[in-house]
């Protein structure tokens, strides 16, 4: 099937709210890889992040009787989604759980793989995902929707309930900590491989 033979995400939407089973397999299909990467990149918790998106789904179908017809699809997930990233996350916080498996790097690095060029890429990523989790909040959320699930600050803004001006602000800002923050590693990087 080639993918403009693909049904919209709106018509798997309209199948749903019929009963269809088979389409929100589909609807998963097609958005579970970028939804749980933008729960992971809100909570940085792998579990968690696939948790919420199947409770969105579930929800989705416990509830499609409710649903409404015209909507945008990738939006309503989306902000589904941040509700119930937030909402999951309030509950670990509640109950105590230990939180600090989220910031938890799961690279394993055999002995067989610790060449240098491959320490080096990995060191590089645990200083990007270092960066990232020096950001607040807000700021993780709004890189990876701009950068990881290719949004537009027109659509972050309506998303977040933001200004738009306001998305730009605290993307500018987001970006100039970043580089910041990875220049000095790059920096101090290059000075312990030629020293």
């Amino acid at each position: 099937m080639e993918k403009n033979d693909l049904p919209s995400l709106e018509a798997l939407w309209q199948e749903i709210i019929k009963g269809d089973k088979s389409a929100l397999g589909a609807l998963f299909d097609a958005l579970s890889r970028e939804l749980i990467t933008y729960a992971y990149k809100i909570s940085l918790d792998k579990s968690l992040a696939k948790d919420a998106v199947q409770d969105v789904f579930v929800d989705i179908w416990q509830y499609r009787n409710n649903l409404t017809e015209d909507v945008q699809v990738r939006f309503y997930l989306y902000r589904s989604l941040r509700r119930t990233v937030v909402r999951l996350m309030k509950e670990e916080l509640s109950t105590g759980e230990n939180l600090n498996d989220a910031y938890s790097f799961d690279a394993e690095i055999s002995p067989e793989t610790a060449f240098c060029d491959l320490e080096t890429e990995n060191h590089q990523q645990v200083q990007i995902q270092e960066s990232l989790k020096a950001l607040s909040e807000r700021e993780r959320e709004i890189i990876t929707l701009k950068y990881y699930s290719n949004l537009k600050i027109r659509e972050i803004a309506e998303l977040l309930d933001l200004k738009e001006q306001t998305v730009a602000n605290t993307l500018q800002n987001a970006l100039g900590k970043l580089r910041k923050k990875l220049s000095i590693m790059i920096v101090l990087l290059i000075w312990i491989i030629f020293i």
